[in-house]
C-alpha cells in the first residue's frame, strides 16, 4: 500500500499540534509548516504536505457530517430514539471508509503504484467481515426495537382493557378497540 504521508509520520504531539494549528483560521498553511518544523527542530513537513493533510481532514469532516445527516434523516423518518444514533453514524462512516478504500486502490492502480495483493486481500476480507458484522448488528437492533415496540403495545392494550372494562364496555368492544387502534 502507499507510504504514510509526512503528516502521518509526525510524532503524536506534533501531529496534534498540526491539527490544532489547522483548525485556527488565522494561521496560514505556510505558518503551520514553519511552526511544526521549528518545534521539531528540523524540516519535517512542507507547506504542500500541510495542504494535503488539511484537505484530508476536510474530506473526513465532510464524511462525518454526511454520515450524521444520514443517521438524523433515518431517525427522523423512522422515529427512532437517540440511543441508536451513534451506532448508525458509525455504520455509515465505516461504509464510507470502505468505498474510499476501494477508490484509493483504484487510484493507486491508475497511477501505476504497486498494490500488494496479500495486503489488499487482507484489507478486503477485514472490510467485508466488518460490514457483515455491522449488518448483523443493525438486524439485531431492529429486532430489539421491534420487540420493545410490541411490548409497549401489549402494555397499552392491557391499560386500555382495564380502563374500558372499568367503564363498563363489553369484552367485544374492548377487543375491537385493541384491534383498530393498537393493531393487536
Amino acid at each position: 500500500m502507499a507510504s504514510r504521508s509526512a503528516a502521518e509520520r509526525l510524532p503524536d504531539d506534533l501531529r496534534h499540534r498540526l491539527i490544532e494549528l489547522l483548525n485556527d483560521p488565522a494561521v496560514t498553511q505556510q505558518a503551520v509548516a514553519d511552526i511544526i518544523n521549528a518545534e521539531a527542530g528540523e524540516p519535517v513537513i512542507s507547506k504542500s504536505a500541510v495542504n494535503r493533510y488539511a484537505k484530508k481532514m476536510e474530506r473526513f469532516a465532510e464524511k462525518n457530517r454526511q454520515a450524521r445527516q444520514v443517521a438524523e434523516a433515518y431517525l427522523e423518518r423512522t422515529g427512532g430514539d437517540t440511543r441508536n444514533q451513534l451506532g448508525k453514524v458509525v455504520n455509515e462512516q465505516i461504509r464510507l471508509m470502505a468505498f474510499d478504500l476501494i477508490g484509493e486502490i483504484e487510484d493507486m492502480k491508475e497511477n501505476g503504484q504497486a498494490v500488494d495483493i496479500d495486503t489488499l486481500t487482507d484489507l478486503i476480507y477485514k472490510v467485508s467481515k466488518g460490514l457483515k458484522e455491522l449488518e448483523h448488528a443493525e438486524k439485531l437492533n431492529a429486532e430489539r426495537s421491534e420487540a420493545i415496540r410490541k411490548a409497549a403495545l401489549v402494555d397499552a392494550a392491557k391499560a386500555v382493557e382495564a380502563t374500558a372494562k372499568s367503564d363498563g364496555l363489553s369484552a367485544e368492544t374492548v377487543e375491537r378497540i385493541k384491534k383498530q387502534i393498537l393493531g393487536l
